[in-house]
């Protein structure tokens, strides 16, 4: 059929020049629906010499006219007169391409999609979702976008949570469609250049477009080439759980030993050291503290020095094997915070003992000096590491502080304790050391350390006569001196500084395969065609599983996506199996409405009514004619279409077209009619997606839509296992049937799985709809205590055929 191709006005901008009158011609395409999650659109632009234009179309003679990048628009006449831009009317120049012989220049021209798909992180970083939190797909796309040049985008983004990072390749608009796509989304530019998102919905009955066969197309015909459609479409991808570890933690452990080692007469085992190590991290502070309390039997910890101070010399063994509190370690490590990198900046031990340990040596020289309590914990000792870094994140120097009651420090040392008065229970330093790690060139590093410690401890220390007067001596003792030094180099890696210490990890990442399965069928269903067809998805959506809870969960984020994917893709496959080739007019509604996969409703010669999905656009503008062409998708039939042509009634309640009453029609207060996305007025003019039509037979209310298959549903059951019923209009003797009960929702159920060696189990649960259900949070001491009893035994585990256990349809 010939549609009508009068000539249109034109307007062709290039860098915002008017090239209109060296228009010839204009074509290009858009990129069918694939699993690349863009539609992308080429083209060219063919320009020729016209009559009072001077500027030169020679690359050459004009080489800033048409640089790559350079801007393109064009805008053609609606129906009424008035200039609109082309659906694909906002581009850019890729090359020009200009013939001597002809004076004419062709445009490579694209949209901006394509023209930016060169761009590729160069710092792998950018391109990477490393945050340990949850990132939204919206966040991470929008970051991609201004990576790769474009600002300006709207649409339905999707909100996928993602707590993982995703390791992106590619270009950055690569991963911003392979996002795109494992969310059901697809991304293409306006014709006012925005990046526009928006969901794929391969059912979708709503129609731009509407043709007559016979009336106004310019060809309507079978789609060839198609791939055949399969009855079972697989849906595959990697699910990365999240488990939270719990790191704060009390743990006790004890040793056992002989009690001889307190009184030679004892025998049989004692506990003789009980440790009760605590962990606590604060996230907010960046603080990681470990206690460790020690439990010893009396006799270790109090020095011998102190038993004959009791009433009665410890001669009562379950006085001397009784356990007591003899030593307490807390060890609190500081981290940056994670933008900065969650290095250590410092640790610090504080060591707390029993006070008889380090009194023993008085005790012994002065019997009668120590008074009060000489026993108990007390602060003996304080370690403190700090850590710089280099800006490559590696350690660079680390300093060691050690400080010590001065009682310690003098003990061993010859020291006279009739001189003193009193106890000298307070802190001194006893060693300070620094170390140091310099990069001499790559593969070299040089280490540098050296110790200070107290005189009475250093090298020669003990050989030095000291003064007699306490408060000199203690001086002398107590004060800092140099104990060692030592400076190595090596270029085989065993001076290189260690790793800087991290932030305790408080997530572990683990995968999880996630398969969802859609059925089709039709009234070609057969064993004589490819049954299956698998399709991976990458950028599931993570889930947070709470610590070590084992779980199953059959409706995450993760199995919904992979349900819309095999969804689509099995429609595809039979849509574009039975699809059509169309093409005409450019009409009103397509210049104001057009988006990828807008609805076209065909009217066929013998009255069916058939919906279609344009995929794979081509687009053609001379000056004679302004058409548009597609792939068409079949949707499915359409039962009882009306053209909106003839006599049109419209009352406070009806609609009627040539006496036909309309059903479904709505009567809005300003008289017109509306039914699904076409609007009546009273004065016969449609509405169709906002843009105003005569009623002249070319918009058409769709009928009701049917299917040209049927898709089989499974039945949710709890626990992940379902229930399924399949059924084949052929005879297939390996599956003729499947069925899987599981725990079901609001009601009783007898579930359960029988393997062919005969084991099995079942049970009969009440309760309502489990999407997610952990093991610990089942009751089961509530299954009733027949369904165990009536668990089929087998004779040992060996036994089973496992692999003849069909565990795909189990889990």
């Amino acid at each position: 059929m010939t549609v009508n191709q009068s000539a249109r006005n034109v307007r062709l901008l290039i860098g915002g020049t008017d090239y209109t009158p060296c228009l010839i011609s204009f074509q290009g395409s858009d990129s069918h629906l694939d699993q690349s999650g863009l539609i992308t659109f080429t083209g060219q632009i063919l320009l020729g010499k016209a009559l009072g234009f001077n500027q030169s179309l020679d690359d050459r003679k004009s080489p800033g006219s048409f640089c790559r990048g350079k801007s393109v628009t064009l805008d053609i006449a609606d129906t009424n007169g008035s200039l609109t831009r082309h659906p694909r009317g906002t581009l850019r120049i890729l090359t020009p391409k200009y013939d001597t012989e002809k004076q004419q220049l062709t445009l490579e021209v694209a949209d901006l999609i394509t023209l930016l798909n060169f761009k590729e992180p160069t710092d792998p970083d950018k391109a990477d979702n490393k945050s340990s939190g949850s990132s939204t797909a919206t966040s991470v796309i929008t970051k991609l976008l201004h990576e790769a040049g474009i600002n300006n985008f709207t649409g339905n983004l999707p909100d996928t949570l993602y707590n993982y990072p995703l390791n992106l390749s590619g270009s950055y608009l690569q991963s911003v469609g392979k996002l795109l796509y494992a969310n059901n989304k697809v991304g293409w530019i306006d014709n006012q250049e925005r990046f526009r998102v928006s969901t794929v919905n391969v059912e979708s009955t709503q129609s731009l477009i509407s043709l007559i066969v016979g009336k106004n197309e310019l060809w309507y015909r079978r789609l060839g080439g198609a791939e055949s459609p399969c009855e079972k479409i697989k849906a595959v991808g990697t699910q990365m759980v999240t488990r939270e570890i719990e790191l704060d933690s009390t743990v006790t452990t004890e040793q056992y030993g002989s009690p001889a080692i307190l009184d030679p007469e004892s025998t049989g085992l004692i506990v003789i050291n009980k440790v009760t190590e605590t962990q606590k991290w604060d996230e907010d502070e960046g603080k990681f503290t470990i206690t460790s309390v020690t439990e010893k039997p009396w006799g270790l910890i109090v020095a011998r020095a102190f038993w004959d101070n009791f009433a009665e010399e410890p001669n009562l063994p379950p006085e001397l094997f009784r356990l007591f509190l003899g030593e307490s370690r807390i060890e609190e490590s500081s981290f940056e915070s994670v933008t900065a990198g969650g290095k250590l900046i410092q640790k610090t031990t504080i060591f707390n003992t029993d006070k008889s340990q380090y009194l023993a040596e008085i005790q012994e020289a002065r019997p009668d000096f120590i008074v009060g309590n000489y026993v108990g914990l007390t602060n003996t000792k304080n370690v403190t590491e700090t850590y710089t870094y280099s800006p490559k994140e590696v350690v660079v120097k680390k300093v060691t502080q050690t400080q010590e009651l001065a009682v310690i420090v003098l003990n061993g040392s010859n020291e006279n304790w009739d001189d003193w008065d009193t106890i000298p229970e307070y802190f001194v330093t006893s060693e300070y050391k620094s170390e140091e790690w310099k990069e001499i060139d790559k593969y070299t590093w040089q280490y540098e350390t050296y110790t200070l410690k107290p005189t009475v401890k250093a090298e020669g220390g003990t050989a030095i006569e000291y003064p007699d007067d306490v408060n000199i001596r203690a001086k002398q003792k107590l004060g800092l001196t140099w104990d060692s030094s030592e400076k190595r180099r090596s270029n085989s890696g065993q001076e290189t500084p260690p790793a800087a210490e991290r932030r305790p990890t408080t997530k572990r990442l683990e995968e999880n395969p996630v398969t969802y399965t859609a059925y089709f069928q039709d009234s070609c269903s057969g064993n004589f065609k490819q049954r299956e067809r698998t399709y991976n998805v990458e950028f599931l959506a993570g889930i947070i599983v709470p610590y070590e809870k084992f779980f199953i969960s059959s409706d995450s984020g993760a199995n919904k996506q992979l349900e819309a994917i095999a969804r689509r893709e099995g429609r595809l496959l039979r849509g574009r199996w039975q699809g059509q080739e169309m093409a005409g007019a450019i009409p009103n509604s397509l210049l104001g409405g057009y988006e990828p996969l807008f609805g076209v409703n065909v009217l066929e010669f013998d009255g069916t009514g058939q919906n279609y999905l344009a995929d794979g656009c081509s687009w053609v503008v001379t000056a004679q004619k302004a058409l548009w062409s597609c792939d068409g998708i079949w949707v499915g039939e359409s039962q009882s279409a009306i053209p909106v042509r003839g006599v049109i009634s419209i009352t406070s309640s009806t609609l009627t077209i040539n006496g036909a009453n309309v059903r479904g029609a709505v009567i809005t207060p300003d008289g017109s009619a509306v039914v699904g996305n076409v609007t009546i007025t009273p004065d016969g003019n449609t509405i169709i997606n906002g843009v105003t039509l005569p009623a002249d037979g070319n918009v058409v209310i769709p009928g009701t839509t049917i299917l040209p298959y049927t898709e089989i549903e499974p039945i949710p059951g709890g626990m992940a296992l379902g229930i399924e019923f399949k059924s084949y209009a052929y005879l297939l003797t390996i599956t003729s049937s499947e069925i899987q009960l599981g725990l079901g929702e609001s009601g009783q159920w007898s579930s359960g799985f029988v393997l062919p060696a005969g084991i099995g189990i079942g049970a009969n649960f009440t309760g309502d709809f489990i999407s997610s259900l952990y093991w610990e949070d089942f009751d089961w001491d509530g299954v009733d205590e027949s369904a165990w009893n009536s668990l089929q035994p087998s004779p040992t585990w060996e036994s089973v055929i496992w692999d003849e256990a069909d565990w795909d349809r189990l889990l």
